[in-house]
């Protein structure tokens, strides 16, 4: 009697295939859950048996266990799955904007520089203009000194002091403009560097979401080899 049964067992395990396999669909698993279902009710009421059917029993509930949990897994790895391919479009659009951000920094870069270079041109002729004009008001002053003390003026000092008050006024006008040039230069910077601020953050962002599609890669590659 216990021969036949332990044969019967036999027989069952032989239909039942590799029960370590990676994946068991689920109409297969619902024929191995029958075979042993069938075979734990020949295991009953033998008592020459029952260490047999405990194990048994053991076998059949770590089965069942590995086939929920490779349910789970499988679930899970259909789920990251079409998180990738729906983010496949994203992360291509984030690579580009990636690279074009990455040039407009860098021209953004060369304009700031470049801006730099007129503002140091600028102050070097503001500086130049602003020796010229005290140097003129100097002479103004000197010869405006001797008319009070009644010297006078000959016509061509006087010729001179209007020629003198005129390049004053020019170097003045001229300073003044480089001031204002100055100004519209450093705004210009400003926003520039805002700018260029901005698009370091928007890259920065992009970044994390091109990581973020490689991160669900890795996960998924790990669960599957788990």
């Amino acid at each position: 009697m216990a021969d036949d049964k332990e044969e019967a067992v036999e027989t069952k395990q032989e239909r039942s295939g590799n029960v370590g396999a990676l994946s068991i669909e689920d109409s297969a698993f619902e024929s191995l859950e029958k075979d042993f279902q069938d075979v734990l009710q020949e295991l009953m009421g033998d008592r020459s048996l029952e260490k047999f059917r405990v194990e048994y029993e053991k076998l059949h509930r770590a089965l069942k266990k590995s086939h929920e949990s490779e349910k789970r897994l499988m679930a899970k790895c259909r789920e990251l799955n079409a998180d990738i391919v729906s983010n496949a479009a994203k992360m291509q659009t984030a690579l580009k904007l990636s690279q074009e951000d990455q040039a407009t920094i860098a021209s953004l870069k060369k304009e700031i520089e470049k801006a730099w270079k007129m503002v140091d041109a600028a102050h070097d002729k503001e500086t130049r203009a602003k020796d010229t004009i005290q140097s003129l008001k100097q002479e103004i002053a000197n010869l405006s000194k001797l008319v009070e003390q009644g010297a006078g003026l000959t016509m061509g000092q006087e010729h001179s002091v209007n020629e003198l008050l005129k390049v004053k006024e020019e170097l003045t006008k001229e300073r003044d403009e480089q001031l204002s040039e100055i100004v519209k230069l450093r705004e210009q910077m400003a926003e520039s560097e805002a700018e260029q601020n901005k698009l370091e953050e928007a890259h920065e962002d992009a970044k994390q979401k091109i990581q973020e599609p490689l991160d669900i890669c890795s996960v998924l590659q790990t669960l599957l080899k788990t």
